[in-house]
């Protein structure tokens, strides 16, 4: 029948995959073993502990083997360091019945509740989070993470007062947190508290000292409450303290052009440019000030001046790039700007990097890759530029190119687990199975623990590679693996339940996976079809027939195994005229399947 593609499509970006975690309906007994082995386990450890303080009493030359940890300290650190061990692995539901079971231990422990919150805001439940959090900060006062998770919490929550106490908090701890100065600044200008969110930037400009950032939005908030002669002050101090730093008096020009003031704007650019004709700041602001004042041949002119001087850097022109192409209007210009530079500047990377966003953004992927290619050149230890040439090939389905490209980037990053792993997907495609496996073998010992959704994907990679080599129960094992650490990874699931209907095997749990993938994505095609062949084998043709057709009108027509199962399940139905059409339709988009040609041949259903 052919192997489930829709796994493919989620592994572009693995490191971006969003994890959504469901709580367990049922917990078969069988599952529940390696629990009451762990319960046994503890028992002995307590016993023998106890056993051991009784020794010690006794020969008191012997040092005794953990200091200071009573039975309750043992038994408590065991079930937490398996709740810590267990959201790791994405069994959040585990987790939090051994996180409740250290909170009848100890009651309203910090850590304890810090983690059940962990847990209550990846399964949205951030009322309970919040509590969690409340009672983490009343138990351990002086913990300052507690502090900024539980603002974090309320700031999610939409509770913006709770948040500003919460930062406020945090700040009677240590007064030089800067994480917490931060957000009380953003929280007080985006709710209108200017004076406020001034005293917040005066004390984070005492901790980091002077700096353009701080002292820049300083004066925005002046002039926001109308203080203008405070807010060229706070830009004054900076020229002061940096007489010659010639963007300062720019900055100056700036504002006073935000603020409508033109000729105070003028004077401050023409003094910059008398002393530094070349000083590319003052030449785009200028620019700006003939815009502002509507004169568009000075203000190209200006600018053509300023693109065309070799002595203004580069960087500063980009910077003029990056606000042009932003504007609509002004896009003709960027493009011929560029050509420009490039010639003037055929090695400087970050330009090559910027034209390569700018064709992409033109949707001009030929010239874009070709520009990729360039900065390879230039500089082949930049990563991001490997992982860019070779998500356009995965787009084209490349996947020769893709090998190729991956061995040549491991030669400068050895060890590199995405690498191993794209390479991993290009050569399952291209059918090379067993070396798909050695390189998922090599990804896994080099992927990160904490990277639960890759190890997921790795071993899927593997099962799939597993099961084109006829390797059934490996390849069961690598699905049961995956789903180990990413129990709701719908790729796996969709694959796993599929192999298994082909297989005849454990139906009701190939019926409860796939029943997963559909809920995720009701519009999936490829899941919608999968779901449909499990009924099928299971011989309920009119569950089949329904979940099939919408298979095939959410894009499974243009499918040909999809189109092929729909034959199937019509003819078995009793529509065999329509089914014929149907596999006839699959025959003509390519399928080559020798047993659907026999089934239009005999007019009759086939088994696989």
């Amino acid at each position: 029948m052919g192997e489930r593609q829709a796994t493919y499509n989620h592994w572009r970006i693995p490191c971006a995959i969003n994890v959504k975690n469901i709580r367990m309906k049922c917990v078969h007994l069988h599952s529940l073993f390696p629990y009451y082995m762990k319960i046994i386990h503890l028992l002995f450890l307590i016993l023998f502990t106890s056993v051991a303080f009784n020794i010690s009493a006794v020969k008191k030359v012997l040092p005794p083997l953990v200091e200071d940890l009573t039975p309750t300290d043992i038994k408590f650190n065991y079930f937490f360091d398996d709740a810590l061990r267990e959201r790791q692995a994405g069994h959040l539901d585990v987790a939090l019945d051994l996180l409740y079971a250290c909170d009848r231990i100890k009651k309203g422990d910090g850590n304890v509740m810090y983690e059940m919150s962990k847990i209550y805001s990846a399964t949205k439940r951030n009322e309970q989070a919040i509590a969690c959090l409340e009672q983490a900060s009343i138990a351990d006062p002086q913990n300052v993470w507690f502090k900024m998770s539980l603002a974090e919490q309320y700031l999610s929550a939409q509770k913006i007062e709770k948040a500003v106490d919460a930062y406020n908090a945090v700040l009677k701890v240590n007064p030089e947190n800067e994480d917490a100065l931060m957000m009380l600044i953003t929280i007080y200008t985006q709710s209108g508290k200017i004076n406020e969110a001034i005293d917040a930037l005066n004390q984070l400009e005492k901790l980091q000292g002077m700096s353009q950032e701080i002292t820049v939005e300083k004066a925005r908030l002046f002039f926001m409450m109308n203080q203008n002669k405070k807010g060229i002050a706070e830009i004054d101090k900076l020229i002061r303290a940096y007489p010659n730093e010639t963007k300062y008096q720019v900055l100056r020009g700036d504002i006073y052009l935000e603020q409508k003031m033109k000729k105070e704007a003028l004077v401050c650019y023409q003094k910059v440019l008398a002393a530094d004709p070349n000083n590319g700041d003052a030449l785009y602001s200028m620019s700006n000030y003939y815009k502002a004042i509507g004169d568009s041949v000075a203000m190209m002119s200006t600018l053509d001046q300023m693109m065309r001087n070799k002595n203004v850097d580069v960087e500063v022109k980009l910077n003029v790039l990056k606000d042009l192409v932003s504007r609509p209007a002004d896009a003709q210009k960027v493009e011929g700007y560029l050509s420009s530079l490039l010639e003037m500047y055929p090695e400087e990377e970050s330009l090559h990097n910027y034209n390569y966003i700018f064709l992409m953004m033109r949707q001009q992927t030929e010239a874009a890759e070709n520009e990729l290619r360039i900065m390879l050149n230039l500089n082949p230890q930049n990563k991001v530029t490997w992982m860019r040439l070779i998500d356009m090939k995965i787009k084209s389905e490349n996947f020769s190119a893709i090998d190729s490209l991956c061995s040549k980037a491991l030669s400068y990053f050895a060890g590199d687990v995405d690498l191993y792993f794209y390479k991993s997907v290009a050569l399952y495609q291209l059918g090379h199975y067993r070396e798909t496996i050695s390189y998922c073998d090599t990804a896994l010992k080099v992927v990160p623990d904490e990277n639960i959704a890759l190890r997921s994907q790795i071993y899927t990679q593997m099962g799939d590679a597993y099961y084109r080599l006829g390797q059934k129960d490996s390849t069961f094992y690598a699905y049961d693996q995956s789903l180990k650490y990413q129990p709701n990874n719908i790729g796996t699931l969709n694959n796993y339940a599929y192999y298994l209907s082909l297989e005849k095997r454990d139906l009701q749990k190939a019926e409860s996976m796939s029943a997963k993938t559909v809920a995720a994505e009701p519009t999936n095609a490829t899941y919608l079809d999968t779901y449909a062949w499990i009924f099928f084998v299971e011989g309920n043709y009119s569950l089949a027939k329904i979940y099939a057709k919408q298979a095939i009108e959410n894009g499974g027509d243009k499918i040909p195994e999809v189109v092929e199962h729909y034959g199937d399940i019509l003819f078995l139905s009793g529509d065999q005229e329509e089914a014929l059409t149907w596999w006839q339709k699959s025959i003509e988009m390519g399928n080559t399947s020798t047993v659907l040609k026999k089934k239009i041949e005999t007019k009759s259903y086939i088994g696989q």
